[in-house]
């Protein structure tokens, strides 16, 4: 009796261990062949579209560290590093490089399919993109006038960050300074304008003003984040003729309506565009603290769509926005930088 006992336990601990043997091994399976998660997916895309991880957690609206975790998630799913990083870029691997159209072209399938399914309507608004700052600026005081002329156009306004980067799938129409020129767009030249420190009447008032804007306390020196090879305050400082390694600069803000609302309360300098301070300068909110004017780096580029048939209310609103350019003495709509 007692040998059967010490028998039916043996088999008891070989049948516990032979199932999680089985577990295991039918786990490993379907990890192995499993899909990976469209959010996982989705990161490898954004990631791979900007060579930023900061950038795609933007656009997703999450954090680095999730955007991280995502893509180390795909890695070990596929098996396969799909990016090189390094402390100042993020460049795919010839494994994620192979990856990566497919993927992003089925996941702009599902966008627009799933736009599709949401509603027709949609099909009739027009989008029109572009960085946060010509929006809320310059766009946006003037648009009503658009309105009230063209009452059945529906518009969505989409703002970017000042960084360069746009999804270059969301719009009809788009204005940028530092457009990525896709074969798919027509691009071309809208305008170009100059740009200039500026801070509020109370700050100058309650402060003494050096001579040398290079002595101004870093502190007091609002921007956004550098994305190309210069700075604002760089390029100001070395067209005006000043020197710029002898400048260190205070917070940096994500876009320039923040720099704005930063200097309007005392905060300190911005440098702006000529056409986004205009009517704060007019009205005395905002004042140039220094002469030195410096046309800006980059001139501005209006983007359509290649693809598809002509739509009345696209040339419609094209023709409105560059009219109202045409009107704003505080640009250039002649180019006349390289």
């Amino acid at each position: 009796m007692k040998s059967i006992v010490l028998l039916a336990k043996d088999l008891y601990r070989w049948c516990n261990t032979a199932s999680r043997i089985l577990y295991a091994t039918l786990k490993d399976i379907h990890l192995t062949t499993r899909i990976p998660s469209l959010t996982s997916l989705r990161a490898f895309e954004a990631v791979a579209r900007f060579r930023s991880f900061r950038k795609a957690a933007d656009e997703l609206h999450v954090t680095h560290a999730a955007v991280s975790h995502q893509i180390k998630t795909l890695e070990q799913a596929t098996g396969t590093q799909l990016f090189v990083r390094n402390s100042r870029s993020v460049e795919l691997t010839p494994e994620g490089a192979q990856y990566y159209p497919s993927i992003r072209e089925h996941i702009q399938g599902i966008m627009d399919a799933t736009q599709r399914l949401q509603g027709p309507d949609e099909a009739d608004v027009l989008c029109v993109q572009s960085y946060n700052s010509f929006n809320t600026m310059w766009l946006q005081p003037r648009l009503a006038d658009f309105l009230q002329d063209n009452p059945t156009i529906r518009v969505r306004i989409i703002s970017s960050f000042e960084d360069g980067n746009y999804d270059i799938h969301r719009f009809d129409v788009g204005v940028f300074n530092a457009p990525p020129f896709d074969p798919r767009f027509d691009y071309r030249f809208l305008f170009e304008t100059d740009i200039f420190p500026v801070c509020a009447p109370t700050w100058s008032a309650a402060h003494s003003l050096p001579a040398d804007p290079v002595l101004l306390k870093p502190e007091t020196l609002l921007s956004v984040p550098n994305t190309g090879d210069t700075s604002d305050w760089d390029w100001w400082l070395q067209e005006a003729g000043l020197d710029p390694k002898r400048m260190t600069y205070g917070p940096v803000f994500d876009h320039y309506p923040l720099v704005r609302e930063a200097v309007l309360n005392g905060r300190g300098f911005g440098i702006a565009r000529a056409p986004f301070v205009d009517r704060d300068l007019a009205q005395g909110r905002l004042i140039q603290p220094f002469p030195q004017i410096v046309p800006e780096p980059l001139p501005w580029f209006l983007a359509t769509r290649k693809a598809g048939k002509p739509d009345p209310n696209v040339a419609l609103f094209i023709d409105w926005l560059v009219a109202e350019i045409g009107s704003d003495p505080t640009v250039r709509t002649t180019q006349t930088s390289a």
